[in-house]
């Protein structure tokens, strides 16, 4: 077993295409001495859409909404999409576009207190209640770093973070704010669904033994590790628009089970480790052996296709019944025999498809 296992690492090893060659930027995420401040509770009942918690001041307080955004944490596995947070982020700053370079920067104390006095009266109050400092006001009182997460804010791209394991999920817009984990933005936009599948796949679990092989010891989401990671792209456009596609379905099931806080039923938990183990395969198949039984291959070509409508409409109960009738479809198509990917290492890397698993 062991054996076997070792072989695959170096296979995977070998392979010469990494992220960081097909990578515009990876970096890390913000650094601010004042978590307290930056970081702040949303109120679990709700509420309008200035109001939230203040851990530092353990307190309710109002900031306006425009310099507040999406908080991504590492604690959740954060496959596809993102995980409501139970915090968001103050982020004082604006866009600067001078000289044709886009910039963001700190607003300035005079200023913050005329657009966003809220904001201003909130970080006043922290710095003298919590901190106890009653000097006036500086920028640098709630300025964090990260010149490279500035550089790519708002900014299209993965971000990847390192729960039980490493998991990706795609940032269209770019303005989830996080500490720990990386973001990675690519040289070719069109590649970001696939690339996100690889990450969350076998693959993404092998490669801390990679990164051993490597004497890489560090966290696996730092940028100057994560960049190792080996990529392989598909031999055929088919292969890759069913990954592309699987990454949207699995983008919108993962949404739908963590807005579930009442609990995720069974029908949708193994709906979705159906399209994580269709994706899982092409994957693995794109990695070692490039030989997809072809029945399998047209079954999930006949099948699995860009959803009509929208994947972000209101309406979900339609969407979830059409990945449901999909399913049933590549099932009944592949319902007389069992489809198996066996590189020698069970646990990780078998996939078998039929009804007897779904």
């Amino acid at each position: 077993m062991f054996v076997k296992r070792n072989k695959i690492v170096e296979q995977i090893s070998e392979i010469p295409i990494t992220l960081g060659d097909i990578s515009e930027n990876i970096f890390g995420g913000i650094i601010t001495q004042n978590g307290l401040l930056h970081r702040l509770s949303l109120p679990e009942e709700g509420g309008s859409d200035s109001y939230y918690l203040c851990e530092g001041l353990c307190r309710p307080v109002f900031i306006e909404p425009e310099i507040i955004y999406p908080y991504v944490s590492g604690a959740f596995s954060e496959k596809f999409a993102f995980r409501p947070s139970p915090y968001c982020f103050m982020l004082p700053y604006e866009l600067s576009a001078a000289e044709g370079k886009k910039e963001y920067n700190v607003i300035p104390p005079e200023e913050l207190k005329t657009r966003f006095p809220m904001a201003y009266g909130r970080i006043l109050e922290f710095k003298r209640k919590f901190r106890h400092d009653t000097s006036p006001l500086k920028s640098a009182d709630y300025s964090i770093k990260g010149e490279k997460f500035l550089e790519y804010f708002n900014t299209p791209k993965i971000i990847a973070t390192e729960g039980y394991h490493l998991q990706a999920a795609y940032d269209a817009v770019g303005n989830h704010v996080f500490e720990n984990g990386c973001g990675i933005v690519l040289k070719d936009p069109g590649r970001y669904a696939y690339v996100t599948a690889v990450l969350n796949s076998s693959i993404a679990r092998l490669f801390p033994s990679v990164c051993k092989s490597k004497m890489a010891y560090s966290s696996y989401t730092t940028p100057a590790v994560i960049k190792r990671f080996p990529i392989v792209y598909p031999d055929n456009r088919l292969t890759e628009d069913l990954i592309d596609t699987i990454s949207s379905y699995l983008a919108f099931l993962n949404k739908e089970k963590y807005a579930r806080d009442y609990g995720v039923p069974d029908w949708l938990r193994e709906l979705t480790i159906f399209y994580e183990q269709i994706s899982n395969l092409l994957v693995l198949d794109t990695y070692f052996i490039n030989d997809l039984d072809p029945g399998l291959l047209n079954a999930l070509e006949e099948n699995i296709h860009p959803y009509a409508g929208d994947m972000n409409s209101e309406d979900s109960d339609s969407i979830l019944s059409a990945l449901y009738y999909i399913k049933h479809q590549i099932l009944e198509a592949s319902s007389s025999k069992k489809y198996k990917l066996n590189l020698g290492f069970p646990e990780i890397l078998n996939f078998s498809l039929s009804n007897e698993k779904f």
